[in-house]
């Protein structure tokens, strides 16, 4: 079988997006070694092949100017006749958008969430137009509809109460377990925040929080990591102005052994985002043994079960409140709860994912006939 595969995000593959993709292609290296693959692209990506089925295939276009369109143009006017030109039998569309013409081939689309209906305001105008037209008929166009968790697969019955069922299936993201940190304190300090600077995550509540503790005279230190983000003015004048700037520190973007260091040395990841389809940094810190601060009502708490602690994420005194609580705990979280953590890291494995997304290719496959 030949599968063909959208990686045009791996371009800036420090995104969300980039990460799972990378996560997922690594181990399908590893579970495939029958089925070839065709990783497509507008531009040249650096991508580690070690597996000989697989191949990186760079559009090169005759006039400078193809190489310059969107990425989003590119999939939707040159792509379905890569997938022609390359007989692809499966595509799957990892970014939440497929090439809606027709081009011969199965096709297997990820929903990462719905923000773009949730909160559209914290998204650029570009990506909210691509998700609200584009990415609205691709989940029609779809043949299999893969989304991350119980809550994706709820947003999207919502929003699409009429979709056959039957196509959707739950392929969560995951943790590598052989992930090990280089470093690791006895004694692990501060809070970690990991996610882009952008309003859905909720920064702004979390410094006030941290202002609330500041003023009873309780001292919290925290690292943040992650990209820029966007729309996020707001974030950046109140990250200079607050009387608690000097206990924060923004590392930016880090490398992968960075970050497994960063988690495995901190008190505890607070993640207080208004809305996630998974909540990866959650599972996470759960790798690293690391207590998680999060928001109640979310899919954090369908992910980390009751190995995670909860706050309102839209009150400030709770996230204040709830740290208070946790530092004065006068032992370790997770201590009692050991055999639910490894049950949950059991539960949520890259090479369990791409095992499944093998299947769906597999499956797809064999009913072919009449493929759009």
């Amino acid at each position: 079988m030949r599968i063909g595969i959208d990686i045009k995000c791996l371009r800036y593959n420090n995104s969300g997006i980039g990460r799972y993709l990378i996560s997922l292609l690594d181990e399908l290296q590893k579970v495939d070694l029958e089925n070839e693959y065709f990783l497509f692209s507008p531009h040249e990506i650096e991508y580690p092949i070690t597996n000989k089925n697989f191949k990186l295939c760079p559009y090169s276009g005759k006039f400078a100017f193809q190489k310059k369109i969107p990425g989003i143009l590119w999939q939707q006017l040159t792509l379905p006749h890569l997938l022609k030109q390359y007989q692809i039998d499966v595509f799957w569309g990892p970014e939440q958008t497929l090439p809606l013409e027709k081009s011969g081939c199965k096709k297997v689309l990820t929903v990462h969430d719905f923000v773009y209906k949730r909160y559209p305001e914290t998204m650029r105008k570009s990506v909210r137009w691509i998700n609200n037209h584009i990415g609205e008929k691709s989940i029609l166009k779809a043949d299999v509809v893969a989304v991350n968790s119980d809550f994706t697969k709820s947003e999207l019955l919502h929003f699409h109460p009429n979709i056959n069922k039957n196509k959707i299936e739950i392929v969560p993201c995951g943790i590598n377990k052989s992930d090990k940190p280089h470093t690791e304190n006895s004694v692990r300090n501060g809070l970690l925040f990991v996610g882009s600077l952008e309003p859905r995550k909720n920064f702004k509540n979390l410094v006030k929080a941290l202002e609330i503790l500041d003023k009873k005279g309780i001292q919290v230190t925290l690292s943040m990591t992650g990209p820029k983000g966007w729309k996020n003015s707001s974030e950046n004048s109140l990250l200079q102005n607050s009387p608690v700037a000097t206990n924060i520190q923004h590392l930016g973007f880090v490398s992968d052994d960075e970050l497994r260091n960063l988690y495995a040395n901190s008190a505890a990841v607070i993640f207080p985002s208004v809305y996630e389809g998974f909540g990866l940094p959650v599972l996470e810190a759960l790798n690293y043994k690391t207590p998680v601060l999060t928001t109640k009502g979310s899919v954090m708490e369908e992910i980390a079960e009751d190995c995670g602690i909860y706050f309102d994420a839209k009150d400030p005194e709770s996230i204040a409140q709830t740290i208070e609580a946790f530092l004065n705990e006068p032992q370790d979280f997770l201590s009692d709860k050991e055999d639910k953590r490894k049950a949950i890291l059991e539960k949520y494995q890259w090479k369990n994912s791409a095992k499944q997304l093998v299947q769906i290719f597999e499956r797809l496959e064999r009913s072919r006939g009449g493929a759009a």
